[in-house]
């Protein structure tokens, strides 16, 4: 029996991937960067503190005044499952949401943040019910 030179070894490798790749629901997730971006749009004009947090990084407390915002960068897993989540907090009032998550949302995420709940391209969505401190 031949054995199979490594250039064609090489070739029928790459198609089975290939193939591979097709076959799986979705295909293979490469990894893209994305981009979070939280504005202040409180009607009170008060500071808003905002926390983030994924299952890999937290963001840590950032103090937000109003108009202004606060943004973040990350890279997508391999899964295709990477969730962004924050809570928001100003006055006496305590919320979280999903800012990030990855079968609802685009490349660049850009909220502005109200009373009444989170807003993403003209998109407004209801605060969760609340669970307490992330």
């Amino acid at each position: 029996m031949k054995k199979m030179s490594p250039h064609l070894r090489n070739v029928v490798m790459l198609l089975l991937v290939i193939v591979l790749m097709t076959r799986t629901e979705g295909g293979l997730r490469i990894p893209k960067r994305k981009h979070v971006r939280i504005t202040n749009s409180l009607e009170s004009k008060v500071d808003l503190t905002v926390h983030c947090k994924s299952g890999d990084d937290d963001l840590g407390e950032q103090k937000v005044p109003p108009t202004e915002n606060f943004e973040f960068s990350f890279k997508t897993n391999f899964g295709g499952t990477t969730l962004f989540f924050c809570s928001f907090e100003w006055s006496n009032e305590f919320h979280w949401f999903e800012v990030y998550s990855s079968f609802r949302d685009c490349k660049y995420c850009y909220w502005d943040i109200f009373q009444d709940g989170p807003c993403m391209y003209g998109t407004c969505y209801r605060w969760k019910k609340s669970l307490g401190g992330i």
